[in-house]
């Protein structure tokens, strides 16, 4: 994406890499991120406490849809009561799939409550998966797509979300002035099937327009914990 933004308009794109969805929201406040690639809640846990923000494009997935799910996962064969208590696989805290979406699913699927549980941040959805292969959890919250990859392992979904907007490209209006993101955004949507065959990674499957409308009706009501882990 860089490189083909560098050829379209006159910018220079430096990479930041960052381990931590946190480290990203701070990066935008303090003025040294100007475009991250965040899902949804990252984006709505940055709009609450920075106000200049703007998704402009959202990335079109494998099967060519920009929206997707979170899942609960667990072995075919594993039951577990209602009123014991479990061992629960999440990704990072503001990952979507993670805290925020498994305690959803979890409290309208099985009234449970996660808070009660116990859980640990993994810091992946693979990572979330391969706790419940070893044992180590008995269910993970993941995004859907990568759960498939495990089913033929002998993982099921249990719970799916609703259909949630994709990553999206957001863009600081602090530090980017609005000729900037519109070259950016134009640019990107330029993109004609034939271009596209030749670029790897996030474009390969095209972009769409964003908006703030996608994300009505997805609202952070919960207080997410930043423990690595619960014993």
């Amino acid at each position: 994406m860089s490189s083909y933004l560098e050829s379209k308009i006159s910018i220079k794109i430096n990479y930041i890499y960052k381990k931590d969805y946190k480290d990203i929201l701070d990066g935008f406040k303090d003025g040294t991120i100007d475009m991250a690639y965040l899902g949804p809640l990252p984006y709505l846990s940055l709009k609450k406490k920075y106000e200049f923000v703007e998704p402009i494009l959202t990335f079109k997935q494998d099967d060519g849809l920009t929206k997707y799910r979170c899942v609960l996962v667990k072995f075919q064969e594993d039951e577990f009561k209602k009123d014991s208590q479990i061992k629960v696989a999440l990704t990072q805290p503001l990952s979507t799939c993670g805290y925020f979406m498994s305690s959803i699913l979890l409290r309208e699927n099985f009234n449970i409550d996660l808070s009660e549980q116990t859980y640990k941040y993994t810091m992946s959805h693979v990572n979330a998966l391969n706790s419940v292969l070893k044992g180590e959890c008995l269910i993970a919250g993941v995004r859907e797509r990568t759960a498939k990859e495990f089913e033929s392992l002998g993982l099921e979904i249990i719970a799916k979300s609703k259909l949630m907007p994709g990553f999206s490209l957001i863009v600081n209006t602090k530090t980017l002035t609005k000729e900037q993101i519109k070259s950016i955004k134009e640019a990107l949507l330029e993109l004609q099937d034939r271009d596209i065959k030749k670029l790897k990674g996030i474009l390969v499957n095209g972009v769409v327009e964003a908006s703030e409308r996608d994300y009505d009706g997805l609202s952070i009501d919960i207080e997410i914990p930043q423990k690595v882990d619960t014993k």
